[in-house]
């Protein structure tokens, strides 16, 4: 909208707005029209103001409308229909190329239809299917029914599938029918029936794609677009249309049809094949975990004795062949025991699976459908969007990896061992809490397990494998023999590694989640404490807690997990899975914090006695934060990818790895899934096909000297102007300079 525009069209507005009853969509449509507004607009402000539907400007409804204009070829020769329960229209959507309106829309609102005819002129709208002359054909008929909507009179499926069968008698020879519903229709029997009558009426299912949250008006559900064509094919599409640039290479490969070549966002199946993308997808990744070692695959079945599955909560019969029993409850996302008093779940809930114990170990099966790969298992073989569920039919089909019994053995005796060792290290913590007099046999027992585990070798030489420029600070504190210089650099080490935690889990929770703008604001501008106008210690360790812990539910919600595959893809999920429980050095982070506030040179003058009595202090808590971030830090790199080669499938970059104390940094190369920036910071899983672009806390090289190895944090805003701090420059450790792409970020929930 222009200036002129708004300066015409806004106080007329707010005129009406003023008035005791709401302004019609009419109304509004007429003072746009006079106006000069664009159509999409004036859409978007009817439908603020009615309440009719979200803007169509969403990610996911962006990119349901780039299929559909690429899968067209941008044919506006063809004759297109459109029936929209909203007030969101697919065929006006403001993308470059695809603005021409439908020569039909069907709208249910009789105000909206009224709205919609005087704004779009050269449109014939109506407000139900039987409005439409009986002989009239369309090349392309796009469909957002009501969804949940039930009749007495009709029969109907509860996701519009009525609507389409009305639609089908205008569907041309060689037309096309593009059904956006609910992700739910995949699972409903009704829908299975409703596609059946279809396909004898001869219309059938090319491709059924996956959408994320966002592109159904008004709700906040996952959707499924369903396209429909008078041709009978031996293979459908199935895939899922993630972004904008996504849908158009899957468009592509629909027209072109089937194809042998793998695909990371769509496949090809037999027509008859009821299974979904994400199962697609979610077998992928089973074969990723399958254990490696030599095994049987069998049916869960065959480990079963003739004894019936039965209920937790049912009393239990004299078992002839099975000697004990595994306890697998119904929610998939939940335990599985070899006990029934270890479950959590309620009885009920819980089936009590008899084991020929000839054949398996029910712990070493416990052990198995707890573990990621037991987990995806259960999670495929399930049931339900909200609340997973397995059935026993489907728990008796699932092939399970099996050792022999023998090494079934010596796994569940290890994994006791190391619960025994846990439970052993636990016990001495809360013995030396409580009777100081048994330090000797603890301290004893303690240095012989760090003679085996080598512990304090590991921390020396850690900084070979932290991340830029967290290893160069760590090594300066540790070349250094300066009391104070030593001190100032771990504390500068620590405050480093709250930013940079609080990147990475920022940056992943802004990929994952819709809806980031509201968890930013509640973390950016916390009110009572420092924000992020004005950083401090406290700030970041507050911050990477936040955001680490929100990837720990992202991974596990119900509703989350589902919402962020959509949005990013499994495999950034699974990362985020990896990162959660970096949460955990946030105890650790603000211990050091309140031990830097209390001493008495901070801020001033610090004795070199002070300085060492104060390092020594801090070593548990680098023992303790070594502990808590080296398995992860090992993987987990930064990395700034450079020229991308492109491929049919796939992403083919070069990178730079930001990793040890020496600024030259290792070159390599790496095949991704999907795009990155080129020539930004990124963090990357060693060995996932995806990396999440980190935000703009951090930035190589200062204005003044740019190095590409300086590297400087974010601090503060300061003059309408960004401060920018190193942790490890000597010579300019400070400077001002604008960012924009951090100025949007933070503007972006004030």
């Amino acid at each position: 909208m222009s200036k002129a525009e708004s300066k015409e069209f806004r106080p007329k507005l707010a005129e009406m707005m003023r008035r005791t009853t709401r302004p019609k969509p009419v109304e509004v449509a007429s003072l746009a029209i006079d106006a000069g507004l664009p159509i999409h607009d004036t859409l978007k402000e009817i439908e603020r103001i009615h309440q009719v539907g979200r803007a169509n400007d969403s990610e996911a409804f962006v990119a349901v409308v780039e299929f559909i204009a690429k899968l067209c070829g941008n044919n506006f020769d063809c004759k297109t229909l459109e029936f929209t329960s909203s007030g969101v229209l697919l065929s006006v959507a403001d993308l470059e190329g695809f603005r021409k309106a439908a020569e039909c829309i069907i709208v249910g609102n009789t105000d909206l239809a009224e709205a919609y005819s005087v704004l779009l002129s050269d449109t014939h709208v109506v407000s139900s299917v039987e409005d439409i002359d009986s002989g009239t054909l369309f090349d392309r008929i796009i469909c957002q029914p009501p969804i949940g909507s039930r009749s007495r009179t009709r029969h109907t499926d509860g996701f519009g599938g009525e609507i389409v069968t009305m639609l089908e008698s205008h569907t041309a020879q060689k037309g096309q029918i593009f059904w956006l519903t609910a992700r739910g229709a995949l699972q409903s029997e009704h829908v299975g029936n409703t596609i059946a009558d279809l396909a004898e009426r001869g219309l059938y299912v090319t491709a059924q794609l996956e959408v994320p949250a966002g592109a159904l008006a008004g709700t906040n559900l996952e959707a499924i677009l369903i396209v429909l064509e008078r041709r009978n094919i031996d293979k459908k599409m199935v895939g899922a249309l993630r972004d904008r640039e996504i849908s158009t290479f899957v468009a592509s490969a629909l027209a072109k049809g089937p194809s042998q070549k793998p695909a990371t966002s769509w496949a090809w199946l037999e027509s008859n094949d009821l299974r979904s993308f994400s199962q697609i997808e979610r077998e992928k990744r089973l074969k990723k975990l399958t254990p490696r070692g030599r095994c049987e695959h069998i049916l869960f079945n065959s480990l079963i004795p003739e004894e019936k599955i039965e209920r937790a909560d049912k009393i239990t019969k004299d078992q002839s062949k099975a000697t004990a029993h595994l306890y697998v409850p119904e929610y998939t996302k939940s335990i599985v025991t070899a006990s029934l008093d270890e479950q959590t779940v309620k009885h009920s809930a819980v089936y009590r699976v008899p084991i020929d114990t000839t054949r398996a170990n029910p712990y070493f099966l416990a052990m198995l459908l707890n573990s990621r790969f037991g987990r995806e298992l259960r999670l495929l073989s399930s049931k339900g969007t909200t609340i997973p569920r397995i059935s026993i039919k489907e728990l008796k089909n699932a092939l399970l990896p099996l050792p022999p019994l023998q090494t079934q053995d010596n796994i569940a005796k290890t994994k006791n061992d190391l619960s025994i060792l846990d439970s052993t290290f636990k016990d001495m913590q809360n013995t030396l809490q409580s009777d100081w007099t048994l330090l000797p046999d603890i301290f004893e027992k303690v240095e012989s397990l760090k003679a085996v585990l080598s512990i304090e070798q590991q921390i020396e030489n850690w900084w070979r494998e932290l991340p830029y420029p967290l290893a160069t600070i760590y090594r300066r504190y540790q070349v250094s023999e300066d009391p104070k210089d030593r001190f100032d650099s771990l504390l500068h080490f620590f405050e480093m590694a709250a930013v940079y935690l609080a990147a990475v889990g920022t940056s992943h929770v802004k990929v994952l989640r819709h809806d980031y703008k509201d968890q930013f604001e509640k973390w950016f501008h916390p009110g009572d404490t420092a924000g992020i106008m004005r950083t401090n210690f406290g700030f970041w360790t507050t911050l990477a807690g936040a955001s680490l812990k929100d990837l720990n539910r992202i991974a596990s919600d119900d509703t989350l997990r589902p919402a962020a595959i959509d949005a990013a893809g499994p495999e950034l999920v699974d990362v985020a899975s990896d990162l959660g429980p970096l949460c955990k050095t946030t105890r650790i982070l603000d211990a050091v914090r309140k031990i830097r506030n209390k001493h008495k040179g901070h801020g001033g003058h610090l004795k070199d006695s002070d300085a060492v009595r104060l390092d020594k202090d801090l070593q548990q808590h680098v023992r303790n934060f070594y502990e808590a971030t080296f398995n992860i830090f090992r993987r987990l790199l930064l990395v700034r990818p450079g020229h991308a080669e492109i491929n049919d499938y796939s992403f083919t970059y070069k990178i730079e790895i930001l990793v040890g104390s020496d600024p030259i940094f290792k070159q390599g190369s790496v095949e991704l899934s999907q795009r990155t920036k080129s020539h930004s910071l990124a963090f990357w899983m060693k060995g996932s096909p995806v990396m999440c672009r980190s935000l703009p806390f951090f930035r190589l090289g200062a204005p003044q000297q740019p190095q590409e190895t300086s590297f400087y944090v974010f601090n503060r805003v300061e003059n309408e102007e960004f401060r920018w701090i190193s942790y490890h420059e000597v010579r300019e450790q400070e400077y001002f300079a604008p960012d924009e792409e951090l100025s949007r970020l933070i503007d972006l929930v004030t």
